[in-house]
């Protein structure tokens, strides 16, 4: 089973890397932006944090400076929003000494004070307190009537909080986007891949068909040559049938090689135009007359409808003369004996257009949309020696586009075809 997928689809691995690469780089980034995110907010939250204890700690030395510093004791907790602690200190750095005020007298004033040195503008940390975080503010303030180290602090309980629902949310929020990452990447990987695996199917239909189509004539060729073989004394002229057999199909193979020659070349872009002015009506008179022995010789007539200037366009010589061939030996085979052809040719300032109109069988309505892809055959049922090799068409249509042309047909079945090509002047 897993054989057959791989065989309908060679590129499941590289759809599955290419798959793994897009997840990959979408959670990648995914999981910066949420890391962003978080350190964005906890860094603020920290910040409205250390603003607050800054503030409570101004109150605190504004309270204390209105009374003189005085040892009435206030509530530390309703007042301020924080414990504080407020010290006096005499001396200096070496020979500190530090007299309790209010607040909590258990910190380590020394190691506090040091600390606040280095720090004029007071500094925040986070300390471990009975086993709970809190958040710290420590400052050396001076005042008119001495020099004091105020600390303040305030359980980090309700930033944690804060932060835990944060994380929850993006945490929430990361396996929303991981499933829209995988939907996305399955999505994205699946039409970047469809044009690649579409391009590998019609080329192994390509080949499936060209394997079809060059297994007839071998097939012909040797049965005929078996034949040969098998009668070795008789004369090449008593055998004229079967070599003739053979050679027409060497002859058919060679045309069909070099068709798909033509395509494979054009499908690489290796085909080349040699561009230069063409008169598309001259052209189209060389065509006609060229052409018209075979359909007289079919019992059909082919007519030229061409004005006297002679409709210049840029393009290959070659090449548009291969498209009037291909057009005018489509016309011929897909219609009776007594079925008249039409070529016309007109132009004006911007474009010039060639019609090909026959009285043939026509092409089914179903198939129009197919008519220009390889292989594709107007009447399958018809006798081998009537059909083309399915490819004309095919090269008709990339010898207009490669012209930046554009061709339409309109077509009922019983009454005829017409095809129009429109090339710019």
């Amino acid at each position: 089973m897993a054989f057959w997928s791989d065989r309908r689809d060679p590129y499941r691995a590289v759809r599955l890397k290419l798959f793994g690469i897009q997840v990959g780089a979408l959670l990648a980034i995914w999981l910066i932006l949420l890391s962003i995110v978080y350190v964005l907010m906890s860094s603020e939250l920290y910040r409205v944090l250390d603003s607050e204890l800054r503030r409570s700690a101004i109150q605190v030395i504004q309270s204390y400076d209105r009374s003189h510093l005085s040892a009435q004791s206030v509530n530390n907790q309703s007042d301020f929003g924080a414990t504080f602690s407020l010290w006096q200190i005499t001396g200096a750095s070496s020979t500190m000494s530090a007299t309790y005020i209010d607040g909590t007298p258990f910190i380590d004033v020394r190691t506090v004070y040091h600390n606040a040195l280095t720090h004029p503008s007071g500094y925040s940390t986070t300390l471990q307190i009975n086993g709970q975080p809190y958040r710290i503010f420590d400052a050396l303030v001076n005042l008119k009537h001495g020099t004091y180290l105020i600390q303040v602090d305030r359980s980090v309980g309700p930033t944690q909080v804060t932060l835990s629902s944060l994380i929850s949310t993006l945490i929430i929020a990361g396996m929303a986007a991981l499933i829209l990452t995988l939907i996305g990447g399955l999505i994205l990987t699946t039409r970047s891949m469809t044009p690649l695996l579409a391009s590998w199917r019609q080329q192994q239909q390509f080949i499936a068909d060209a394997s079809h189509e060059l297994r007839t004539p071998f097939a012909i060729i040797r049965s005929n040559l078996d034949v040969l073989l098998h009668h070795p004394h008789h004369t090449i002229e008593s055998e004229m049938t079967y070599l003739g057999n053979a050679y027409e199909e060497v002859e058919r193979t060679s045309a069909l090689l070099e068709n798909l020659l033509t395509l494979a070349r054009a499908d690489s872009h290796e085909q080349i135009l040699n561009l230069s002015p063409v008169a598309l009506s001259d052209l189209a008179k060389d065509v006609v007359e060229s052409t018209r022995p075979l359909a007289e010789w079919q019992q059909k007539s082919i007519t030229l409808n061409a004005p006297e200037n002679p409709c210049m366009v840029i393009g290959d010589a070659a090449r548009l003369r291969q498209l009037m061939l291909i057009l005018i030996d489509n016309a011929l085979r897909y219609s009776d004996a007594g079925a008249c052809v039409v070529i016309s040719v007109s132009c004006d300032t911007t474009s010039c257009e060639l019609h090909v109109q026959d009285d043939g069988i026509g092409i089914p309505q179903n198939l129009l949309p197919r008519i220009f892809d390889r292989f594709v055959r107007a009447d399958p049922s018809r006798h081998r020696a009537e059909q083309g090799s399915g490819l004309g068409l095919a090269i008709a249509k990339w010898i207009i586009e490669a012209h930046k042309g554009q061709v339409f047909v309109q077509s009922k079945e019983g009454r005829g075809t017409t095809f129009t090509v429109i090339f710019p002047s």
